[in-house]
């Protein structure tokens, strides 16, 4: 859970002394992790689903922009975005489901004359506490078909202080509040942290895959390269996709028939694409799906 910690400071206006208190978060340093050297398997996010009641479009960007963010820094991924998000192995759909700005807390209000008398005092503060859940599918986009599902929650708290200044003298209030913290962003990054070793689990279940792009007399071009940390000497097999079959109900695709042509291996790595020789087998197509053996 976030901690908002208090930053004061004393402001006097309109002859209204006033102390704003500001909520600032303060966050654990984040934990150093290991580069990753595995092959990164290509992942794209979906927009998040958020009716009105839960924030609507400014929760599900915000949720979306900081998942995508966070799957980028895990670094065991290639997250993809745009035309590219098609060529991911599987998709992430995410749902807003729990949404609580003010979930429950207390406080305390103190009253007097600080002043000489002149001036009546009122301070209050308030502890709240922000909740948001997120539902999480994972989808398999060669056969549409959901990997994993899961759930998390984000919890972060504030502290929200209130201090007016009364005149004893004509009873008119010359302060209010001037802060009402309201830290759901902070809860649902929350939520996100827990979110991606999840995601992370159901990815174990994806198989590495990539496409060829191209084949020439110098080899078989594949789509993957230094970015995915595709070596020389990597050997692939070649899959080529058949029949779709669909839910004639739903149009749902239910599966993919796969057949294996051949192997190939990897002999020289780009930024973004390697080269291939075959190895046994027919000769791939542009399409044909590749697969670590």
């Amino acid at each position: 859970m976030v901690d908002l910690r208090l930053n004061r400071r004393l402001v006097l206006t309109g002859g209204a002394l006033t102390v704003a208190a500001a909520a600032t978060p303060v966050l654990a340093a984040p934990q150093s992790r290991a580069a990753y050297g595995g092959l990164r398997k290509t992942i794209a996010v979906d927009i998040f689903r958020a009716t009105e009641a839960v924030g609507g479009s400014v929760t599900a960007d915000g949720m979306t922009a900081m998942l995508t963010q966070a799957l980028v820094e895990d670094g065991r991924f290639l997250v993809v975005e745009g035309g590219g998000a098609m060529e991911a192995s599987a998709i992430v759909r995410g749902a807003v489901t729990k949404y609580e700005a003010a979930a429950g807390g207390g406080g305390m209000s103190i009253s007097g004359g600080p002043l000489g008398g002149l001036l009546g005092g009122r301070a209050s503060t308030r502890n709240q506490t922000a909740v948001i859940e997120i539902a999480l599918r994972l989808v398999d986009t060669t056969t549409g078909q959901v990997i994993s599902t899961s759930s998390a929650e984000g919890r972060a708290s504030s502290r929200t202080s209130e201090a007016g200044l009364v005149d004893n003298w004509g009873g008119a209030r010359l302060g209010g509040e001037i802060f009402r913290a309201t830290p759901i962003g902070q809860a649902g990054q929350d939520a996100i942290v827990r979110a991606v070793d999840q995601i992370a689990a159901g990815m174990r279940n994806v198989p590495w895959s990539a496409l060829v792009v191209d084949v020439a007399a110098n080899g078989v071009y594949l789509n993957a390269g230094a970015d995915r940390n595709v070596q020389p000497g990597l050997s692939l097999s070649v899959w080529r996709p058949g029949r779709t079959l669909t839910d004639p109900r739903t149009g749902e695709i239910l599966d993919v028939e796969m057949s294996r042509i051949g192997r190939v291996q990897v002999e020289t790595v780009r930024d973004r694409l390697s080269i291939a020789s075959i190895i046994d087998g027919e000769p791939p197509m542009r399409g044909d799906v590749l697969r670590t053996d």
